[in-house]
């Protein structure tokens, strides 16, 4: 069989090993490179809230001190503008040392190092220099494999993404509306609502960079949050319901038409409305059982039931079809005089008038100042004053 030669430089085969499409191991190298990215590239960051482009998305930063900032940005940008011979199919990053130690690599597999070799930092657009190398084999036939390197400059220049743009331009596109039933909040409702918005809002923008809060508007009757996502405003409404109670509702505006995808553009209007009670009232039911009522969540209302002193649970369809509302009652404080099997009798504390009632059932002493309350001309006894 006669020697073959490498079309380019004119080793035979003996001497330049097999020769892969006509050319020796060498000139295969050079004529096949694997590390094909440009030398300069340009990313960005957002000069306000520090997001940068992901993988075609918008993403916030794992760090927000700046020149940590910055070094993730230009990292991503490397990465993402990383470009190799399409017989690579495979790409694994690695330490320097680690790419240093690596003796063989499979057919189509690469391993890359890269680190900072110079930056400028301290204004925009920030100046990171990189060296990359690159060990790889595209050839069943390669004895040696690749092995290249080359200096990437990123530059990070400051602009201002979608969701900023928005926020800046006063976008919204719902309002969260917090009322409650017959009654404006209270002080409390109000703070604990605030607080609770702005912990879930922390969570909602870690998936959806659209659910910031415009702005808070508070009213006499309630609150009102203004969202960039109206997904966002239907999370927080259901995470109010969770913790309070109540009912949600929606409606919507037609406020313009998007051009571009010849659909009507609506705002939204997401009403949560917690329920007219609050710990410490006093309900009755249809059926004239009267109750105080010691805390609320989105599964129901847990009462005390004034006339056996025991705990009960209602879920909100229940809370519905028994009809429970509000009661009137007065308030008054008495002294237990006297106790019999069937009776006791208090003397009221202002009036010092003295009354007779059938004894609950609640362990009373003679002595005691207990707290009661009338309704409908019945006297119900609440517990003992503290």
């Amino acid at each position: 069989m006669s020697e073959r030669f490498c079309y380019r430089c004119g080793i035979s085969e003996s001497e330049g090993g097999p020769l892969i499409d006509g050319l020796c191991q060498v000139c295969f190298r050079k004529e096949n490179p694997v590390l094909l990215m440009e030398s300069e590239i340009n990313t960005e960051l957002c000069q306000n809230c520090g997001s940068y482009k992901k993988r075609g998305v918008w993403v916030d930063p794992e760090s927000y001190e700046l020149d940590e900032l910055i070094f993730e940005v230009a990292d991503n940008a490397l990465l993402e503008n990383l470009l190799l011979d399409e017989r690579i199919k495979g790409v694994e990053i690695v330490e320097k040392e680690e790419l240093d130690a690596i003796e063989e690599i499979p057919v189509g597999k690469a391993y890359v190092s890269f680190e900072p070799i110079d930056w400028h930092v301290e204004h925009f657009p920030a100046i990171v220099t990189y060296y990359i190398r690159v060990k790889a084999k595209i050839h069943e036939l390669q004895i040696e494999f690749h092995e290249e390197s080359k200096e990437v400059v990123v530059y990070v220049r400051q602009t201002v993404c979608p969701r900023c743009q928005k926020f800046l331009g006063g976008y919204f596109e719902a309002i969260l509306q917090v009322r409650a039933e017959g009654r404006e909040l209270s002080k409390e409702e109000r703070d604990e609502i605030a607080n609770l918005v702005q912990e879930k809002v922390d969570e909602i923008m870690k998936r959806d960079r659209m659910g910031f809060i415009q702005d808070t508007v508070e009213k006499d009757e309630g609150l009102d949050f203004y969202m960039g996502s109206t997904k966002a405003a239907r999370k927080l409404a259901q995470a109010i319901k969770d913790r309070y109670g109540g009912s949600i509702s929606e409606a919507y505006q037609l406020i313009g038409q998007d051009r571009l995808r010849s659909k009507p553009v609506q705002r939204a209007s997401i009403s949560i409305r917690l329920p007219k009670f609050v710990k410490g009232d006093i309900v009755g039911d249809k059926n004239g059982n009267i109750y105080r009522v010691e805390g609320l969540d989105g599964r129901g209302i847990n009462l005390i039931n004034l006339a056996t002193h025991k705990s009960e649970h209602k879920d909100w369809k229940s809370v519905k079809r028994d009809e429970m509302d509000l009661v009137e009652h007065e308030k008054s404080e008495a002294m237990v005089t006297s106790l019999t099997p069937n009776e006791v009798q208090f003397m009221d504390m202002k009036s010092y008038e003295t009354f007779e009632i059938e004894k609950p059932k609640l362990e009373l002493q003679e002595g005691e100042v207990y707290k009661l309350l009338k309704i409908k001309g019945r006297y119900y006894v609440e517990g003992k004053k503290e």
